[in-house]
């Protein structure tokens, strides 16, 4: 995804992973193929891999650059975290997602914010580095802005929890650094810059909004993981914690955001990731800005 605008903003994608290691079934087992097939003639072939019968799957987060802010939204996976239930995560080597903050031309130490969406292993890896033993801030001078019901549920179940494991290496090294900020999901940082929930996917979920100069974008996190959720807003992945309540959250948001100038900016979308929903006459589609 190339870097977009909205007003005098700069909003670029991070990449930490991109695969095409997903059989759909894994996330939505209770989809058939020929549904998928039937939405070739749109998501073939930035979005599912036909010939594979897998989904296009992106780990990624965004930075935005104002006169104002430099502020990342969510982290990723990481290096060197020990998540033995997800391979894939599983002491990870890797640096093409610092790689790529330093093409947009930001340091880690101009980072004035961090904005995690939600608080799963894959969304808060960058969070820390590992450096002589001992993890730290990636981002030395950043506040880190955690939802205080995601804070109160994460921190509180059981040790041995592959998701309690994400949390001890990359949120408490955090606060214990005294660089956390506990927020409600509907925070500002100012006029231009403010939290939204969006619970459902997890307890305290949020969507980060940028406006600038009369336009718009939303960092919608997990609200929607993949395109076919515009078509079947009521789907859910086998990760949604509350999926009634993902369902209302998903479809409050389509029924918000469809047809508007409102740059939506998912966290799994595949590239060109960035796009908008639009109404159809069998619900939304997804409209990448290309």
């Amino acid at each position: 995804m190339k870097p977009k605008t909205v007003g005098d903003i700069t909003i670029a994608r991070m990449v930490d992973k991109e695969s095409t290691e997903h059989r759909y079934q894994n996330w939505f087992p209770d989809v058939p193929q020929e549904v998928f097939d039937s939405h070739r003639d749109w998501m073939d072939p930035y979005f599912f891999d036909y010939d594979a019968g897998t989904i296009i799957f992106s780990y990624h987060g965004f930075v935005l650059k104002s006169e104002r802010h430099t502020v990342v939204v969510d982290t990723c996976i990481g290096n060197d975290k020990e998540r033995e239930a997800r391979p894939l995560y599983h002491l990870r080597n890797d640096t093409r997602y610092m790689d790529e903050l330093a093409a947009a031309g930001v340091h880690p130490e101009e980072v004035d914010y961090v904005m995690c969406t939600h608080l799963h292993g894959d969304h808060i890896g960058w969070n820390t580095k590992f450096e002589n033993g001992v993890w730290k801030p990636t981002f030395p001078n950043a506040k880190y802005l955690f939802s205080r019901k995601e804070i109160e549920y994460w921190s509180s179940i059981p040790e041995d929890g592959n998701h309690r494991q994400a949390y001890r290496d990359s949120v408490s090294p955090i606060v214990e650094a005294g660089q956390s900020l506990t927020v409600e999901t509907d925070h500002g940082i100012d006029d231009s810059l403010w939290l939204e929930p969006s619970e459902g996917h997890t307890i305290g979920h949020y969507s980060v909004r940028a406006k600038s100069n009369d336009a718009e974008a939303v960092l919608c996190g997990d609200v929607m993981h993949h395109p076919i959720q515009c078509v079947m807003p009521d789907l859910c992945t086998v990760f949604c914690m509350d999926q009634e309540e993902t369902r209302k959250t998903r479809k409050e948001f389509f029924e918000r955001h469809a047809d508007t100038d409102v740059m939506v900016f998912p966290g799994h979308f595949a590239a060109p990731t960035a796009g908008y929903v639009v109404g159809h006459p069998d619900g939304y589609r997804w409209k990448p800005d290309f």
